[in-house]
Order: C-alpha cells, then sequence, then structure tokens
C-alpha cells in the first residue's frame, strides 16, 4: 500500500526531515529483510501532479509535491491469526481454544475448559502472556495504561477513490499523523486517536465525540473538501495494552512484549 505524506506549508522543514529519515529507515529494513524492490518499492519524493492523481482530494494550495513510501497492508487480521496457529500446529504445538487461564507463573498456569469446566495445571519451560489489556487479570503485578484508538469509516468516493493511505502530520507534533487509508469494498478508513482509557476494560470499546471531530479536524487540514459528521458511515475503537511507566505522555509510552495466552476477544478488539 503506498503511504503519501502530502508536502504542504504547513510541514516544517523539521517535520519533512524527520519523514525522509523514517522513509530511508524503513527501506534499510527492506533490503535486510531480502524483501526485492518489485514487492516494496523505495521510497521517494514525487511532483504535485502525481500526488493528486493517487489521492484526488488532496489540499492544492502550496502543495509542492509529496514524500511516497510503500508497506504491507493487511486485509484480513483473523484470518492471519487463524494462519499462525495452524503454521504452530504444523511445527508441533498443541492449540486450545474455549480454554481460561489462571495462577500463571513463569513456568506454569492453570488451564480451565470453559465447555465442562474441567481445570488442569500445565508446566513448561517459559510462559509467556499474551491477553493484551487482559494482561494484568492473568498476571496481577503487571500494571498497564490502556491506550484507545479510533477509525473512523467513509466511503471511498469522499476521498476521490485514492490509491494510497494519505499520511497527515497532526499539527503541533513532530511525529504524530493519522492516515485515510483504501480498503476493501471501496472503503476509507481513517485514524488513529491515541487516548487514555482509565478503567474498567470493556469487550467493544467505543469511539467518543472528541476523537471523531479530532479526526476529521487533523484530516481537513490536508484536504480540498470538508467532511463532516455526515460523511462518516461507521467507527470502531480497539485498545493498546501500554506499561504504565508514570509521568510519561500516552504517545511516549511504549507497548509491553508480545506474549502468548491468548483471551478470545483480544486478536478481535485492538486499534
Amino acid at each position: 500500500m503506498p503511504q503519501l505524506v502530502p508536502l504542504l506549508p504547513e510541514m516544517s522543514t523539521a517535520a519533512r526531515a524527520l519523514v525522509r529519515f523514517g522513509f530511508a529507515a524503513g527501506d534499510g529494513l527492506r533490503k535486510l529483510a531480502g524483501t526485492p524492490s518489485s514487492t516494496l518499492p523505495r521510497s521517494r519524493r514525487i511532483d504535485a501532479a502525481r500526488a493528486i492523481e493517487m489521492a484526488p482530494t488532496v489540499r492544492r494550495d502550496g502543495l509542492s509535491g509529496g514524500l511516497l513510501a510503500y508497506d504491507g497492508q493487511l486485509i484480513d487480521d483473523a484470518r492471519l491469526v487463524t494462519a499462525v496457529a495452524r503454521t504452530a500446529a504444523q511445527h508441533g504445538a498443541r492449540i486450545l481454544t474455549r480454554v481460561g487461564a489462571s495462577n500463571a507463573t513463569g513456568t506454569s498456569v492453570t488451564l480451565t475448559d470453559q465447555r465442562s469446566g474441567e481445570s488442569f495445571d500445565v508446566s513448561a519451560r517459559a510462559v509467556i502472556n499474551a491477553s493484551g489489556v487482559w494482561a494484568g487479570e492473568v498476571d496481577t503485578s503487571i500494571r498497564l495504561r490502556p491506550s484507545r484508538g479510533t477509525h473512523l469509516v467513509f466511503d471511498a468516493a469522499a476521498f476521490g477513490n485514492p490509491v494510497a493511505a494519505l499520511t497527515i502530520p497532526i499539527p503541533g507534533e513532530i511525529n504524530r499523523f493519522v492516515f485515510a487509508m483504501p480498503e476493501q469494498l471501496g472503503r476509507v478508513y481513517l485514524g488513529l486517536t491515541d487516548e487514555d482509557a482509565p478503567g474498567p476494560i470493556p469487550d467493544v470499546p467505543q469511539p467518543t465525540s472528541d476523537e471523531i471531530s479530532f479526526l476529521l479536524d487533523t484530516v481537513n487540514t490536508a484536504l480540498d473538501v470538508a467532511l463532516g459528521p455526515a460523511d462518516v458511515i461507521g467507527a470502531y475503537a480497539g485498545l493498546r495494552p501500554l506499561i504504565d511507566t508514570a509521568g510519561t505522555g500516552q504517545a511516549e509510552v511504549s507497548a509491553p512484549p508480545t506474549c502468548r495466552v491468548n483471551t478470545p476477544s483480544s486478536s478481535r478488539r485492538r486499534a
């Protein structure tokens, strides 16, 4: 999927340099991974005409071109989870569904069949907790600071049926962006917010009106058309499992290591 950063007057020289550095680092990682440029082309600068061709509703006033990079696009995350489980099974893993985990330590865990109620203990060289924002319920020593991320859904026609993900700097920020990403079935997904979400963890997080306004206000800084709430045909939110680091801003908090004790919802409810 092409990612296009429009070069508009509001984007400072430092911000442009930071994006170019990030894209160049991505090119380096692609080369290290041995991915051919025919699969992921190298990043480059394009002129204004090409930027408009790829994102027809981008703002023309002051547009001097764009920075373009390419990334992989995940089409179906649920099928990816299934594929990973099947691959693990091929390598000898035993996959158990509808099983709850409790009393977890670094080398043991109690598993409970959610249908029969039968429980049994399992020992291992290592137990990995991959339950996302529920990780603290599996291991009470983990202190998390969930962050809510919201996406809005649009008909692609509202963005002129783009072929690139429009990547828009957030005003006043140096390294944060929102993305208008073309998806299947004639849709564009706009995101992402980063809001502190304290309190009980909902199974289905809900977008807030402030987040919807933030996303619309930000994307409109780079568009020749003004999108409003009436253009939004859907919205959804997810929660990121961030480590609670006192005194650290939400955007600077790092995600915890990947883990491997899953809850049924952790593979579905996320940003």
